[in-house]
């Protein structure tokens, strides 16, 4: 990867600020659908403008209402719930064509000094030692098509049996390009990284071959920030699925930094959906 590019996600953060507290996103055109993850990190964009810069987000909880529509401008409007001495809270509602097709709830932290421990990463290959998605014999039934053709980000996969605890995936995740010095905006590309893959875990255990059987739609997603890290150097997502009935399923991640530091936690809950033959590729 050529590490000259310049930050391949800065889109992320262009908004236009109307009057008091709305917010306007241009349209991105990436894909036919919109990513659930381009709208939580927009909207967290959104919230970043209403919180005094000594404040980190650390925590996002998010609820997927409507599909989006990626070439339709977004509308953010932000309410402020709380600002204390420590913490600040804002909800954030995305609209579409008059329609709210999401909403999330924000969390900001002044920081303080405490006791602190942290899980062990796994002991897995360098993503030196990987490729990338595109090689990998569970592409197909795993990634979605646009995650492969998506130049913004650069994944390495960890087979299998490099990951413990066993049923776990991991993959190495980076920004294709370097991003500026400012946490703020290393937490909005995070959100954005953090619904990349996770929601397809749930149907792991279940897909044989190459082609994948079942669609999975995000319902909710939360993300807690333990620590700002810089996403334009390599993280390790550790991912695994305990449940899936009903036809929903539920995952969590961990985040982990090149030196073994937990930076982030993650869970995200998922419909399936059986996709017609007619349409798996």
């Amino acid at each position: 990867m050529n590490r000259s590019l310049t930050d391949s996600l800065a889109w992320l953060a262009e908004l236009e600020r109307l009057e008091g507290d709305v917010f306007v996103a241009p349209p991105s055109g990436r894909s036919a659908r919109m990513f659930g993850g381009e709208v939580a990190a927009r909207a967290l964009a959104a919230a970043q403008g209403t919180v005094s810069a000594d404040r980190a987000v650390h925590v996002a909880q998010a609820g997927y209402l409507r599909p989006g529509n990626p070439s339709v401008p977004l509308w953010l409007r932000v309410a402020r719930l709380r600002d204390g001495r420590a913490f600040s809270q804002r909800r954030v509602d995305a609209e579409q064509d008059g329609k709210l097709i999401f909403t999330a709830m924000f969390s900001f932290h002044a920081g303080a000094g405490a006791f602190e421990h942290g899980d062990r990463m796994p002991v897995v290959p360098a993503p030196e030692e990987l490729g990338g998605v595109e090689g990998w014999t569970e592409a197909a039934a795993v990634w979605p098509q646009w995650l492969l053709d998506d130049p913004s980000v650069e994944l390495r996969p960890v087979p299998a049996a490099g990951a413990n605890p066993a049923g776990t995936r991991a993959l190495w995740y980076r920004a294709a390009g370097p991003v500026p010095d400012d946490p703020a905006g290393h937490a909005c590309r995070w959100l954005y990284a953090s619904d990349l893959t996770l929601v397809a875990s749930i149907r792991l255990p279940h897909e044989r071959g190459s082609r994948k059987t079942w669609l999975m739609t995000s319902l909710n997603h939360t993300v807690w920030f333990h620590r700002p890290f810089r996403v334009d150097e390599w993280q390790l997502v550790v991912q695994r699925s305990a449940r899936a009935c009903d036809g929903r399923g539920l995952a969590s991640g961990k985040v982990f930094t090149r030196d073994g530091q937990l930076v982030s936690s993650l869970a995200q809950e998922g419909l399936a959906s059986p996709i017609p033959p007619v349409y798996k590729q």
